[in-house]
């Protein structure tokens, strides 16, 4: 069985009211994402890389995700890996990120919130702009050895 299969199947508690989590598949263009939700509180529980899933906003995620301080403002623990969680700003609305493994926990009415917010864009916060400019030297890296790789074979 492999590892993501494994993972997906993992029960975990919610660790603002200790409630076992229910799974919910959101279908998506992509493929679907299954996360985990709280039937007290209805937080949400999404794993590295599903909010710019559900968003169709990688930038949100990469700047949510990005390690800004070095000591967590958030009494919250990670359901996934047990680590204190950190406090990062999107707009007005603050969302609790595991800076380990790269997960989310959004509270009731935050995804929404983040949608609105998404749709308007963090066109003014100077963290969102270094975010978009980190993305864009990875993917001009990236591309450029890329195309080493293949250039070299075609000669």
């Amino acid at each position: 069985m492999s590892s993501d299969k494994i993972e997906s199947e993992r029960k975990y508690e919610c660790h603002r009211c200790w409630v076992e989590m229910k799974k919910e598949e959101i279908k998506t263009f992509g493929p679907n994402i299954i996360i985990d939700v709280c039937p007290k509180c209805n937080g949400i529980w999404l794993d590295k890389g599903e909010l710019g899933k559900l968003l169709e906003d990688r930038k949100l995620t990469n700047y949510l995700t990005k390690h800004i301080g070095t000591k967590s403002r958030s009494p919250m623990v990670c359901p996934r890996c047990g680590m204190t969680m950190d406090i990062e700003k999107a707009g007005d609305i603050e969302v609790d990120v595991c800076l380990t493994c790269g997960g989310v926990w959004l509270d009731e009415g935050e995804l929404e919130k983040l949608k609105e917010t998404s749709e308007e864009g963090f066109e003014g916060d100077p963290l969102v702009k270094e975010a978009e400019i980190e993305e864009e030297r990875r993917y001009k890296a990236k591309n450029s050895a890329l195309y080493r790789f293949i250039y070299r074979f075609k000669k």
